[in-house]
């Protein structure tokens, strides 16, 4: 996933978001630098779903209308030939969302930067401080999406949920968040929101596709694609059920605490389908867990000892 050579038709954004509970602007982080040159911010809670209607609990970052995003396509200049890369402040953590973003809605021109702009500094890259350039305009085709089979709704959570693991049309739900969380011993890092995890579903922190930063490596980035068919491999059950998945065309939902870092293991899927030409077919939760845990029906299976 290397940062392509710069060309007209080449825009890097700056994707960059921080937990809840993190101090860290992105927002300021981006207009103060350092960034890379010539990079417009792409901000995933500012395009996000608003409407009552399509996001009734009034979540962060859910997927857009095609309207919503062709706009903010328009905003940033980007037509159908614009080569879009995706980065962020800490290496890979939010780039994976906006990428899945673009695709959805049918924008294949996109990639993410991998280790982000710590590794684009610390490879000895140009950086830009101080006040962001102009944005100029566009008008793009229409959109169409989100892609209806990259998407899971609560209803379609809950009734796989309620599926026996016997059940050939079980779909496993894979969960992002720290082990802890999922198993409901530690709070989660939203304010009055219950931990635990959905029934059925299986822990596979994200971090587990990650190399992770260090003294010597300040970023984060994604390990080799063999790494990664054997977390992911495992993280199912093993060989003999990923087989099963691939063969009957059946999918893999990921999930995580709001629908972020989900996406980090739907690119990883993505790219073991790249390197071997097939992989399970995948989908997000978009509300996941802070969806499903606000509202007061939905049964929460904990391991733990942790109460809310």
């Amino acid at each position: 996933m290397p940062l392509f050579t710069y060309q007209q038709t080449t825009l890097p954004l700056d994707a960059t978001w921080h937990m809840p509970n993190s101090p860290r602007s992105a927002l300021a982080e981006y207009l103060n630098g350092p960034r890379i040159p010539n990079a417009l911010r792409f901000d995933v809670d500012e395009v996000a779903e608003l409407s009552v209607d399509k996001n009734p609990m009034s979540l962060t970052h859910m997927l857009p209308s095609a309207e919503r995003f062709k706009k903010e396509l328009e905003k940033l200049g980007i037509n159908k030939d614009t080569h879009v890369v995706l980065y962020d402040t800490i290496g890979v953590f939010s780039s994976p969302r906006a990428l899945y973003t673009f695709k959805a809605f049918g924008h294949d021109k996109v990639s993410v930067l991998d280790g982000g702009l710590p590794r684009w500094i610390e490879e000895g890259n140009e950086v830009e401080m101080g006040e962001a350039g102009e944005i100029g305009s566009s008008e793009y085709p229409t959109v169409q999406g989100p892609k209806k089979d990259w998407v899971r709704s609560y209803e379609e959570m809950v009734s796989n949920s309620k599926k026996p693991l016997s059940d050939p049309t079980i779909e496993i739900v894979l969960d992002h968040r720290p082990a802890a969380r999922f198993l409901g011993i530690n709070p989660e890092p939203r304010p009055n929101l219950p931990s635990g995890h959905i029934p059925n579903s299986r822990s596979l922190p994200f971090t587990q596709y990650l190399v992770p930063a260090s003294d010597k490596k300040p970023f984060t980035n994604y390990r080799p694609v063999s790494e990664l068919k054997q977390v992911l491999t495992e993280g199912l059950g093993g060989e003999t059920v990923w087989d099963d998945i691939v063969s009957r065309d059946k999918s893999i939902v990921f999930s995580c605490g709001s629908g972020m870092t989900a996406a980090i293991g739907w690119l990883a899927n993505e790219l073991i389908r790249e390197s071997e030409g097939k992989a399970p077919k995948s989908a997000l939760y978009d509300e996941s867990w802070t969806g499903y845990a606000l509202r007061e029906d939905s049964k929460i299976a904990r391991n733990g000892h942790y109460k809310p």
